[in-house]
């Protein structure tokens, strides 16, 4: 019983075969591509979703204090308008909570406006008042989301 011997594969096609198998069982891997399309923010959904992560990393930089962290997330036109405000406010108040009231998006989620309740209490005092601000950011997709004006009411 002689059989004849078994074809002999090219080494091109080994390597062919291994790296699909590799590849089919280590997972997907557009998955970097797909996480670094949505950080650009290319959709609506994407931009609504980046906005909601820097909005929450700017009121809490206000929070505690860390203005130049706060200001990283400011238009550069912006920034003295801002950081007066900022600066007003350090000296004589403490920030409780900061928490998102409403946002009213602009056309294909480019721009918002946020407006905001803000519980503080002046420092001698220690009584925590609230107050309403409103926020208006700005997307483009060399920056990512930039706070562009910032008004504070006082109540």
């Amino acid at each position: 019983m002689n059989r004849p011997p078994l074809p002999r594969a090219p080494i091109a096609q080994l390597i062919v075969l291994l790296v699909a198998c590799t590849v089919s069982l280590s997972g997907c891997v557009l998955v970097p591509f797909l996480q670094a399309f949505k950080e650009a923010g290319a959709t609506e959904e994407d931009r609504m979703a980046l906005l909601e992560q820097d909005l929450r990393r700017f009121n809490s930089a206000v929070v505690w204090g860390n203005r130049a962290e706060a200001m990283s997330f400011v238009a550069p036109d912006s920034r003295s308008k801002v950081q007066g405000s900022l600066k007003a406010r350090d000296e004589d108040e403490r920030i409780v909570d900061s928490k998102v009231d409403a946002v009213e998006w602009g056309e294909g989620a480019r721009e918002a406006t946020v407006s905001l309740k803000v519980k503080f209490y002046k420092v001698p005092v220690y009584v925590v008042n609230t107050r309403s601000e409103q926020q208006r950011w700005s997307f483009s997709h060399s920056d990512g989301w930039k706070i562009t004006d910032r008004t504070v009411d006082e109540g």
